[in-house]
């Protein structure tokens, strides 16, 4: 008989280690000195942004800011498997800017709009290092959906990866703001949003998502964590995607061996019969892995000691 997988709620079953409790009350007495708002803290060569003690936000290393620390991070940038030369590209999300350091740095000629609700998150870019803005950067405190029904923000990528302390923004997952999404991206524009949660609730957010941009989709689960990485495209002809050797770091050849879709060409008579495919590809990814970190520990051991 097969071994059975074992399910992403068996991970949240396992009793804190005695290191794992000391580094959560670190955390707490930080997020009450700060009276509950963003905060940062400083491990070795790491800087993490938690919204509170149980939502790291963002990770950076001192000595590499520009660095992509983690995988999901690295992932997000597969926008470029689609679209390889934006002239722009909007977050709506800014975290500890991870992102936003990459693109300034890598993609010298496209410019970049953040989108960022939280005062308190925009209030520690300097900690963080993120540059000045310019005429190639632009940082905005407001509410993206308000912004984007009242602005023309054309880009040719969106980068979706808003969270709060309750982990996803649900007014930045509904069909309503896809579609403003969709309707603000070029010709040939791409949605990317990092997303995480359990299958069920996964496959109505990609079925929503294939319904505005008429099944243009892509998925891949990050190789270190259970985010996933979701892909659509404006153009209903698009390339296929296709790896570009000009940001080896990413490692873009491997993700692209592990993007999952459902053929545009496929029909369902019913709804639900799509909602079982989805849910059916990402049962498939979305299971216990042995490669993700289970604690804190294991977590610091893996993004300090990658070779990229």
């Amino acid at each position: 008989m097969a071994k059975k997988r074992a399910s992403l709620s068996s991970l949240f079953l396992n009793k804190p280690s005695g290191a794992e409790l000391e580094h959560m009350r670190r955390l707490e007495a930080l997020q009450q000195a700060h009276q509950g708002r963003a905060f940062y803290v400083d491990d070795d060569n790491l800087r993490m942004m938690y919204l509170n003690p149980k939502c790291m936000q963002s990770v950076m290393k001192l000595d590499a800011p520009d660095e992509l620390v983690c995988a999901y991070s690295r992932a997000v940038m597969g926008f470029l498997l689609f679209h390889p030369r934006p002239s722009h590209i909007l977050l709506i999300g800014l975290g500890g800017g991870s992102l936003v350091k990459y693109c300034y740095r890598h993609l010298p000629d496209c410019r970049i709009t953040v989108l960022e609700i939280n005062a308190d998150v925009i209030a520690m870019r300097e900690q963080f290092m993120l540059p000045a803005d310019d005429e190639r950067l632009r940082i905005i405190h407001c509410d993206a959906i308000s912004h984007l029904q009242e602005h023309a923000c054309t880009a040719d990528v969106i980068l979706l990866d808003a969270y709060d302390e309750d982990g996803l923004v649900a007014a930045l997952n509904t069909a309503e703001f896809y579609a403003t999404c969709q309707h603000q991206l070029t010709v040939s524009g791409v949605l990317v949003a990092n997303v995480w949660g359990k299958p069920s609730a996964l496959a109505g957010m990609l079925s929503r998502l294939r319904h505005v941009f008429d099944r243009q989709v892509w998925w891949s689960r990050s190789e270190d964590s259970y985010n996933l990485i979701v892909f659509a495209t404006k153009d209903k002809n698009p390339s296929r995607p296709a790896n570009t050797g000009q940001h080896p770091t990413l490692q873009l050849e491997q993700l692209t061996t592990r993007l999952l879709s459902i053929d545009p060409d496929v029909s369902f008579e019913q709804p639900e019969e799509e909602l079982q495919a989805l849910k059916h590809s990402l049962a498939s990814i979305m299971v216990a892995d042995d490669k993700v970190p289970q604690t804190y520990a294991d977590w610091k051991k893996l993004v300090t000691h990658q070779q990229l």
